[in-house]
């Protein structure tokens, strides 16, 4: 009998336990399994024990229901107040062994019942409108050498340089300046910040 295993538990049978046979269909299983499962395990026995009901669900158990509104967030004319949201239920902690001292009380979490949501969210985030590519290269034609393309653009380093190498040399290197912008209204495609000119 050690060669044949209990249906219910899965364990080989021992000497020294205790073996029910199915008065149906005479498959062993231990005395204590057959019992707990109230019957035989094998599927189609006469003496296995009665099914379940199977769980029923209807399209009503599957939607979920609308979370009730309270007009007096959308109505401020409106006297009635805001209900109070019901907080879960926390189960008591078990009790201490004795001898031992209570631990101190969680801190309170603040809690504040509704808060009115902002008017405009992205009120702080500024549009930047893309600079002409037009403007770019008649501002550095005709005041390149002053650096006034390089402002426009953001490039304020290069305009200062370019301004500098204008002014201080009494428009003497204009020409190096004037050069220097119509390579650049040739090549640059965007401005300090990385946005394209358009």
């Amino acid at each position: 009998m050690s060669e044949t295993i209990c249906p219910y538990c899965r364990s080989p049978f021992e000497p020294e336990d205790a073996v029910h046979r199915c008065p149906a269909c005479g498959t062993p299983h231990h005395a204590d399994c057959f019992a707990e499962n109230g019957g035989c395990t094998i599927f189609g026995c006469t003496a296995a024990p009665a099914e379940e009901a199977p769980i029923s669900v209807t399209p009503t158990d599957l939607t979920p229901s609308p979370p009730a509104v309270s007009n007096s967030i959308y109505n401020f004319g409106s006297s009635a107040t805001p209900e109070t949201p019901q907080l879960p239920a926390v189960a008591p902690p078990p009790p201490l062994p004795a001898g031992s001292s209570a631990p101190p009380p969680p801190p309170l979490l603040a809690y504040q019942p509704y808060a009115m949501p902002p008017a405009n969210p992205y009120a702080d985030i500024s549009y930047i409108r893309p600079k002409s590519r037009v403007v770019f290269v008649l501002l550095a034609v005709f005041f390149g050498a002053f650096g006034a393309h390089n402002f426009y653009a953001g490039y304020n380093k290069k305009a200062v340089i370019q301004l500098c190498i204008t002014l201080c040399t009494c428009f003497y290197a204009s020409l190096i300046s004037w050069i220097w912008a119509i390579v650049e209204a040739c090549t640059v495609t965007a401005d300090d910040d990385g946005v394209q000119l358009t």
